[in-house]
């Protein structure tokens, strides 16, 4: 079985790494280079030897490529190549619908968890269309979770994960970043990693990304605030592709809304959502309210206050698809039933 996995972001780019991870685990060819622009690509004869392509793109260049697609498969007198695609990070309400209502043309709609599939049902049922099949994955674009550390031997090291774009009023975030450089002095004992945002380029996906909906913003991010400033011994700046070693070495994580959330959760560690700004659409605050990780820095006295964090509220992490342990069986099965009535056409043509 063969795929191409299709993705034009560094969020959708390492989903898809972990997507096809899973895929190879369970015996599927992967590729995750297209080979050529998605028009070319729609277009090309090189889909003729795949199984399924999965389209994990900006949501409003998916109906075109699947007209072209179609429309080439027909001069030819071949079946068009199955397409799959869905939101690669989790989302819901109208950030949900916005990412979904394009993808219906899709020949399986991968869906993250229950309250996906359920605000599905309420989509079609407003807008008219009829949805394509659909498969539950889970979370399926992080990679396999860790074990997490036992409380006692994590480390003193808080990495706060920044958005570009975030907090979005004038001001904010330099009063964060004051924030951040209290809590350093009243916690000289603790590190404090402000983690550049690696997904600030080329994303354009309703929900992806916080900023994603914003207008433009003339305000500098809080590493180029910081940046400006005089440092202190133990604040310092990671690079956007150190994220991943960031999360490694650390012992609590905070951030508004970063989409690597998923990833701190993934290795269990405590998390802090910043709740200081409300329940808000344009900071996710809809898909994070019931998560039980709310609460405000400005509050925190000491740094030793994270580490008795609560857990986040399970409830929450099911109706998002976190206990759904299939891996991509789902769609193994659909791509492996797919290719088999292909093969039945074409012998009956």
């Amino acid at each position: 079985m063969r795929v191409l996995l299709v993705s034009d972001s560094p969020a959708t780019r390492s989903a898809c790494g972990a997507l096809a991870t899973a895929l190879e685990s369970a015996g599927a060819e992967v590729l995750v280079d297209a080979p050529l622009g998605l028009e070319a690509l729609s277009c090309s004869d090189l889909l003729l030897d795949l199984d399924g392509v999965g389209l994990f793109i900006n949501p409003a260049q998916v109906p075109p490529f699947l007209q072209r697609l179609r429309q080439a498969a027909a001069l030819r007198g071949r079946t068009p190549v199955a397409v799959f695609s869905g939101p690669s990070t989790p989302l819901v309400g109208d950030d949900l619908a916005m990412d979904l209502l394009p993808r219906l043309g899709v020949d399986l709609l991968c869906l993250q968890g229950p309250r996906q599939q359920e605000e599905l049902a309420d989509l079609v049922r407003t807008c008219g269309q009829s949805p394509p099949p659909t498969a539950l994955l889970g979370l399926w674009g992080l990679a396999p979770k860790l074990p997490a550390a036992a409380p006692g031997s994590r480390p003193r090291r808080l990495v706060f994960l920044e958005q570009a774009m975030l907090p979005p009023a004038p001001g904010a975030r330099l009063r964060l970043l004051e924030v951040l450089e209290r809590l350093c002095s009243s916690s000289p004992d603790w590190e404090v990693i402000l983690q550049s945002d690696p997904l600030q380029d080329g994303l354009g996906h309703a929900g992806n990304h916080a900023g994603s909906a914003a207008v433009e913003d003339s305000e500098p991010s809080l590493g180029a605030l910081l940046e400006q400033r005089s440092p202190l011994a133990n604040l310092r700046l990671a690079p956007p592709s150190d994220w991943a070693r960031s999360l490694d070495r650390a012992g609590v994580c905070a951030t508004i809304s970063s989409p690597l959330l998923w990833e701190v959760l993934g290795r269990e560690l405590p998390l802090l959502l910043l709740g200081d700004y409300g329940i808000r659409s344009d900071m996710q605050g809809p898909l994070l309210f019931g998560s039980g990780l709310m609460g405000r820095i400005t509050s925190c006295e000491n740094l030793e206050e994270l580490l008795h964090l609560p857990s986040p509220n399970p409830g929450w992490l099911r109706e998002l698809g976190w206990e759904i342990g299939t891996g991509p069986s789902a769609l193994i099965q659909w791509l492996a039933d797919g290719a088999t009535q292909a093969t039945d056409l074409a012998e009956q043509a």
